[in-house]
């Protein structure tokens, strides 16, 4: 009685490690075998090599002295935050707050400490219909005097910061979820 028990428990032993074993195994050859692509074989937007990404780069840039670039470059930053801002009046006065206020603290990188510190904050700003898809005097002006405004080649949608969200009863209580 006790051999056949414990031929039983071999075999159920031997039904999960057989299949165990074997799939150790095809995932280690799979994982060996795949190699991971190049940079030039990346498209043309994430590849850093692509002339094209140069002069995008360029271009977004192209408000920030390159001696600034130069130290970011050689900086490290533990954080770097983006902060997607607008080209208008409201936007620039709430930019201006938060650079007299939150980003003086000793560890952001702002242009009063010479850009040293743990955090770089950068404003990003795409070009807004409000005048003609093309960057304000006055953004020109802020971005000369804080060079922390990344302008992006881009034309921006069309933004109202006045959006109302329209309530509509639906009739089930589930689904209304704005």
């Amino acid at each position: 009685m006790a051999k056949t028990k414990l031929l039983t428990t071999k075999r159920k032993l031997r039904r999960v490690t057989v299949p165990l074993i074997l799939f150790i195994t095809v995932t280690n050859f799979l994982y060996l075998s795949l190699v991971p692509a190049d940079d030039d074989c990346s498209p043309a937007s994430n590849n850093p090599r692509h002339p094209q990404a140069a002069a995008v780069d360029d271009a977004a840039l192209a408000y920030i002295p390159r001696r600034v670039v130069d130290t970011w470059s050689r900086r490290e930053y533990l954080v770097l935050l983006g902060v997607p801002s607008t080209d208008n009046d409201e936007r620039r006065t709430r930019r201006n707050l938060q650079r007299s206020t939150c980003w003086r603290f000793p560890g952001v990188a702002a242009r009063a400490n010479d850009f040293t510190g743990a955090m770089l904050v950068l404003y990003v700003l795409g070009r807004h219909p409000s005048h003609g898809h093309d960057y304000s005097a006055a953004l020109l002006e802020e971005a000369a005097q804080w060079h922390d405004v990344v302008a992006l080649p881009m034309h921006e949608g069309r933004v109202s910061p006045e959006k109302k969200k329209k309530k509509e009863k639906i009739g089930r209580w589930w689904c209304n979820w704005y």
